[in-house]
């Protein structure tokens, strides 16, 4: 497994984690499910070449991976989103497959360590 460092500001979590006490567990799990519907509703908007629903999802994805610290997730959002804005979708796919890779181990990260 990958250094967790590498995908979530860890002491910024650690000050969440602390702040929130026993909330941080459900911000955790919303957060999970809801970007899991969005990695999925990205990978439909991209089918249908929908910039703008494409820039509003990402944007959407981007607010929320700050939010749980997931500084690397949040800039493959933020990429998309720029896309979506500028109406151009090449690479587009490569973007999402990233992103895709990046949701995976950041969900693991935090699942692991509510």
């Amino acid at each position: 497994m990958s250094n967790p460092a590498d995908h979530l500001d860890i002491g910024a979590l650690q000050d969440l984690k602390e702040i929130m006490e026993n909330e941080f567990e459900t911000l955790v799990n919303t957060f999970i499910s809801d970007s899991q519907n969005k990695v999925d509703e990205l990978d439909a908007v991209l089918q249908q070449q929908d910039c703008d629903a494409l820039r509003k999802v990402a944007h959407s994805l981007k607010g929320s991976s700050s939010n749980v610290c997931a500084f690397r997730l949040s800039e493959l959002a933020r990429q998309l989103e720029m896309m979506g804005k500028e109406e151009t979708l090449e690479g587009a796919d490569q973007v999402l497959s990233a992103l895709r890779v990046e949701f995976r181990a950041v969900s693991d990260i935090l699942s692991t360590n509510l």
